[in-house]
């Protein structure tokens, strides 16, 4: 669905949108005119005045983007770059010559008793740059 207008608070950075939640508050004009002053939904508006209602001034601040834990640490991941960059799968104790993410699984999962699914670990070798960032073709 597409949205109506060109410009949404989406595409602001957090701090930004702090700063403009915090002048809506204290700006003392009606929610139209702030809404299109800021280029924002009236709505918009509307909430950020409702959060300062019940939450005073703390409720406009931005607020930590949380996700899913990452599922390798830091020193796994030194430890999967360092081993495919000077081992190979022979002296890993596996019956291939080359690495594949199948492959590379399965030592993660043999050295921290982790199971990681191919896109897993596909995610896991682009932030090691050991892959491209983007798939070359789509099969």
């Amino acid at each position: 669905m597409k949205c109506k207008r060109d410009s949404d608070g989406r595409e602001i950075d957090h701090h930004t949108l702090q700063v403009m939640r915090q002048q809506a508050v204290k700006n003392g004009q009606t929610a139209a005119s702030v809404a299109a002053a800021m280029g924002v939904n009236i709505r918009t508006v509307f909430r950020w005045l409702s959060d300062f209602a019940t939450g005073g001034q703390n409720a406009l601040l931005t607020k930590k983007i949380t996700g899913r834990p990452p599922l390798v640490t830091p020193d796994e991941m030194r430890w999967i770059a360092e081993m495919v960059r000077d081992k190979t799968p022979w002296q890993m104790k596996l019956e291939c010559g080359l690495w594949t993410l199948s492959l590379i699984g399965e030592v993660i999962y043999r050295q921290f008793g982790k199971r990681l699914t191919a896109p897993s670990v596909g995610r896991i070798m682009r932030l090691l740059g050991f892959t491209p960032q983007k798939p070359l073709y789509r099969a």
